[in-house]
């Protein structure tokens, strides 16, 4: 009777060993990352395949988040947020844990690490467990989504661009302008509207395969010019507008414009003009912004290839 439990155990023990074994390859070959947490207790219990997606043993991860366990509910669901998710994340992490709290499953997307990894986007699926009406645990899948959200994000990008010159588009350039005044109004900031002159003249003389090669040339130079913080878009046909985001001083801008009022390469050469409105000098909001910088450029209009602010400049 003994030599039958014993061989009972044995073979409850090696399956369990091959259960294991099967759980640790499939999650592998799925690349995703499984974990449970004692709701009651404020304690994560298991993490398994937790190096594929974060290169932190879950053996690690449960010791650093232990301590956590002591903690009043609020301050124990900050921590294991500042732990494992990005603050920009903040509100999302929130409603998956109010929904949880409420016995419901939730799906969601954030930015998470571990044991200090750096920070990669993950897709979470939560499920509570119920006892007598009350969510006792609950048992979570993450899986890697980085290369999804990369590929997702370039086509997003690819949308909101102009097809031919690659730079922002007249709506999007307008929507990415108005956040970024709302998100940095404490900031100054120069909105400026360019465009190429006699560019109507390029297409009758010579073409519209040269009148192509200067929106190009002009683009182009856009790009070099300004940083990867400022907002560069292309209007209309031949009209460009800048956002230029908390700009270094009056004398770097005015650099910048210095260079713009021709552009030139190879046989190609052409003039722009130029109109810019200061935030919060000369207006707060996009539409007077735009408007004042409208009527700068029709002032550089009068003589071509020049730049007028639409107030006396300041230095920022």
């Amino acid at each position: 009777m003994l030599n039958d439990t014993v061989e009972t155990e044995t073979i409850d023990v090696l399956e369990a060993k091959q259960f294991k074994t099967r759980l640790s390859i499939a999650l592998k070959t799925a690349k995703i990352c499984v974990f449970e947490v004692d709701i009651v207790n404020q304690l994560y219990t298991f993490f398994e395949n937790s190096e594929d997606i974060f290169g932190v043993s879950g053996a690690e991860i449960l010791k650093d988040v232990q301590p956590y366990s002591k903690l009043s509910p609020a301050a124990y669901e900050k921590a294991v947020s500042e732990y494992f998710s990005h603050p920009d994340d903040a509100a999302v992490i929130d409603k998956a844990f109010q929904s949880i709290f409420a016995g419901k499953a939730t799906t969601y997307e954030a930015r998470m690490r571990a044991g200090g990894s750096d920070f990669i986007w993950c897709k979470l699926d939560v499920t509570p467990i119920i006892e007598n009406n009350v969510p006792v645990r609950m048992i979570g899948v993450i899986t890697d989504i980085t290369d999804l959200k990369t590929k997702a994000d370039k086509l997003e990008q690819a949308v909101r661009l102009d097809g031919f010159t690659g730079l922002y588009d007249k709506n999007n350039s307008i929507d990415l302008i108005r956040k970024a005044l709302l998100q940095k109004a404490d900031r100054s900031h120069a909105l400026i509207l360019l465009d190429i002159d006699n560019f109507k003249m390029f297409n009758d003389l010579y073409g519209h395969t040269v009148g192509d090669q200067i929106i190009r040339l002009v683009a182009d130079t856009l790009k070099t010019s300004f940083r990867k913080t400022d907002i560069i878009g292309r209007f209309g046909g031949d009209e460009f507008i800048l956002f230029v985001q908390n700009f270094p001083d009056l004398e770097w801008l005015i650099e910048k414009l210095q260079k713009l009022v021709a552009c030139q390469e190879g046989n190609y050469c052409c003039t722009n003009s130029i109109g810019i409105s200061i935030f919060p000098q000369d207006a707060k909001d996009f539409n007077l912004l735009f408007e004042k910088a409208d009527k700068a450029l029709y002032q550089s209009k009068l003589t071509r290839g020049a730049y007028s602010f639409f107030g006396t400049p300041i230095e920022s």
